[in-house]
């Protein structure tokens, strides 16, 4: 059964993300951690400002150009669920509370993703995500919030 749920969730975001390499997804879906690397990768993919073929490295170079990523972090580290919704925030329009826009800051973002059960309500800011977890959030950002449009392309 877990394997099908997988296999439904890789293929929902392998369609929904341009049709993304099947060797990165799969690495993805069976990591324990997830990376910033992976993350970084997933939300470009999306956005249209990576190619398929791009590497975690490069994916996380462009959020670190923008400001959504920490220039001290590697693509290998592991990447916490406050975080995870600020690299959200940079392909998606997450609206919502006074300070979600007034401050910007993982905190708020989180929060707020949380509020729109994006996130999980029991997710503990500070844990790190699986793989699994990830292309979850991911795949339901892909439902709930617009791509922004027009920036960075």
């Amino acid at each position: 059964m877990k394997k099908i749920v997988a296999l439904v969730i890789a293929s929902l975001v392998s369609f929904a993300l341009y049709a993304q390499a099947a060797d990165k997804v799969s690495e993805i879906i069976s990591a324990r951690e997830a990376s910033y690397g992976q993350a970084a990768y997933l939300a470009c993919c999306a956005r249209g400002t990576v190619k398929d073929e791009t590497g975690y490295e490069d994916a996380l170079n462009v959020l670190k150009e923008k400001g959504f990523a920490d220039s001290s972090v590697n693509a290998s580290d592991k990447i916490t669920m406050k975080e995870l919704a600020k690299v959200c925030s940079y392909t998606w329009k997450i609206e919502g509370s006074l300070m979600c826009k007034l401050v910007g800051s993982p905190r708020y973002i989180f929060r707020q993703m949380k509020a729109d059960e994006v996130i999980d309500v029991s997710a503990d800011p500070m844990g790190v995500p699986s793989g699994r977890n990830l292309l979850a959030v991911i795949t339901d950002c892909i439902d709930r919030y617009q791509v922004k449009d027009g920036e960075d392309k």
